[in-house]
C-alpha cells in the first residue's frame, strides 16, 4: 500500500512491542502500517509523538500515515521535500527497524568480548555500522547482553584517524571521567562520559583528536540521526540516563567496531581459550627462566615508549641473569579485542617474586596477530593511574611499580 514503506521495512519479521520505549513503540507503529492497519498505526503515533514531540522519524511516519488517508504514497516523505535531512530520517527507521529482526546478534557475544574479569560488571559494545549501542553484563565471566539502543556517530562515519576529520574512532577504550549537565554546554545533553581516545594504539598509528565521548542530546531533540556528531557517540538523554547505571569510572571497558563478529556460546568459549592460551603461555614461558622462549611473546615491533624490541630484549636478558627463580601469576584478567583489527588489550594485576624482587603491578599490553597467526605483544606498560587507585584497593598492595 504505502509504496515509500519498502524501503524501511526490508524484512516482514514480527518485532516485539514495549509500550515503554520509544523506538519499540515505532516499530509497532511500522508494523501496524506493514499489516494494513492504518487506524491502528495513527493512534500508535500520535500517542508517541504525544510523550516524545521531537521524535522527528516517528514525526515522519505519522505524516506519510496522514498522507494515505487520501492517497497512495508514491514516494518517500510526500510532505517533505527530498533533501539529506528525509535520508537520514530514512536511514535512522531503516537501522532502527533492522537492530529488531536481526538472528545474527540473538543469544550471541561479540568476540571483541574475549574475556572479562570479575571487576567488570558491565561493558559497552558499539557497532557503528549497526548504529547500536549494547551493555552486556558480566556474569561469571561470561558476557550477556541487558540492553541496546540506537546511537549516532561522526557526520563522516567511522575510523578516526584526525583531529576534526568527524569520525567516529574504532578501538577499545575505557570511561576516564563523568560529567553532569550542569558543567555541559546544551548540545552535550545530560551527561558526558569523556573516553580514553588516543590510546596506546591510536598513538603508535598516528591518530590525533581528543575529546571522544558518550553523550547525550540537546534540549529539544529526542536523538539524532545516525551521522549527526563530531565524532562522538551520541545517545537520547533518556537512553544516555539508562546506560549511566552501568558505567563504573575507569573501569568499563567501551569497544568501538564498524562490524561486529558475533559467536555463540560454544564459539565464544573455545575462543576464549585460544586467546587465553597465548597470554597464559607467555606467563609460563616467563616463570621458566627462558629467555628466548618467552621473548618470542614479544613482536619485533614492540615498543613501550622508552625501550624497542631490541632494547627490551637486552634489558631482559640481563635481569635474567641474576634471577634463581621467578613466580609471576595475573590476577583480574580481562582480553578485550579491537573488532576490526588484530590488535588485544589485556589488563591484569601482575603478582611477580623472585629471589631479589617483588611486585604487584596493575599492567595493560597490547597483542597484535601477526602473519604467522601469532599474537605478540606490541606494547606493555602500567594501567592507568585512575585504574589502578581504583581497583588496588580490592587487592594487597606489595609495591606499585613495573616489575622487572
Amino acid at each position: 500500500m504505502l509504496q515509500r514503506l519498502f524501503i524501511i521495512l526490508i524484512c516482514g519479521l514480527p518485532v516485539t512491542v514495549c509500550a515503554v520505549h520509544p523506538e519499540q513503540r515505532l516499530l509497532s507503529a511500522l508494523q501496524s502500517v506493514q499489516q494494513g492497519q492504518m487506524q491502528q498505526a495513527e493512534s500508535q503515533l500520535q500517542s508517541l509523538l504525544h510523550d516524545e514531540p521531537q521524535f522527528r522519524a516517528a514525526n515522519l511516519l505519522y505524516a506519510d500515515v496522514l498522507k494515505a488517508r487520501s492517497q497512495p504514497l508514491q514516494q518517500p516523505g510526500m510532505g517533505i521535500t527530498q533533501s539529506e535531512e528525509l535520508k537520514n530520517l530514512l536511514s535512522e527507521i531503516r537501522l532502527r527497524w533492522q537492530a529488531q529482526g536481526e538472528d545474527v546478534t540473538v543469544n550471541k557475544i561479540p568476540s571483541a568480548l574475549g574475556r572479562l574479569d570479575e571487576n567488570y560488571q558491565h561493558a559497552i559494545v558499539v557497532d557503528l555500522k549497526r548504529s547500536r549501542l549494547y551493555v552486556f553484563a558480566n556474569h561469571d565471566g561470561q558476557p550477556q547482553r541487558v540492553a541496546d539502543y540506537f546511537i549516532s556517530m561522526g557526520r563522516a562515519g567511522a575510523d578516526k584517524t584526525r583531529q576534526g576529520d568527524l569520525r567516529t574512532p574504532l578501538g577499545v577504550y575505557f570511561v576516564q571521567s563523568y560529567m553532569p549537565d550542569a558543567e555541559l554546554e546544551d548540545k552535550y545533553g545530560v551527561a558526558a562520559y569523556p573516553l580514553n581516545y588516543p590510546n596506546v594504539w591510536d598513538a603508535r598509528r598516528g591518530r590525533t583528536g581528543h575529546g571522544i565521548w558518550l553523550h547525550g542530546t540537546d534540549s529539544g531533540t529526542y536523538n539524532r540521526p545516525p551521522l549527526a556528531s563530531e565524532g562522538c557517540v551520541v545517545l537520547p538523554n533518556s537512553d544516555l540516563l539508562a546506560v549511566s547505571q552501568y558505567i563504573a569510572l575507569g573501569q568499563t571497558p567501551v569497544i568501538i567496531g564498524n562490524g561486529l563478529e558475533w559467536l555463540d556460546a560454544n564459539q565464544w568459549q573455545m575462543h576464549q581459550q585460544t586467546i587465553t592460551a597465548s597470554f597464559d603461555q607467555w606467563l609460563h614461558d616467563w616463570r621458566s627462566l627462558d629467555v628466548k622462549n618467552y621473548l618470542q611473546h614479544y613482536s619485533q615491533s614492540f615498543n613501550d615508549g622508552s625501550k624497542n624490541f631490541r632494547q627490551w630484549s637486552e634489558h631482559k636478558q640481563r635481569v635474567a641473569q641474576g634471577k634463581t627463580h621467578i613466580d609471576v601469576s595475573a590476577k583480574y584478567v580481562s582480553l578485550l579485542l579491537h573488532p576490526n583489527e588484530q590488535i588485544m588489550v589485556a589488563t591484569f594485576l601482575q603478582d611477580y617474586n623472585s629471589n631479589n624482587f617483588s611486585s604487584q603491578t596493575w599492567k595493560r599490553q597490547y597483542w597484535q596477530k601477526e602473519s604467522d597467526g601469532r599474537w605478540r605483544i606490541i606494547h606493555e606498560g602500567e594501567a592507568t593511574p585512575q585504574i589502578t587507585a581504583t581497583r588496588l584497593a580490592k587487592s594487597t598492595v606489595v609495591e606499585v611499580q613495573q616489575a622487572n
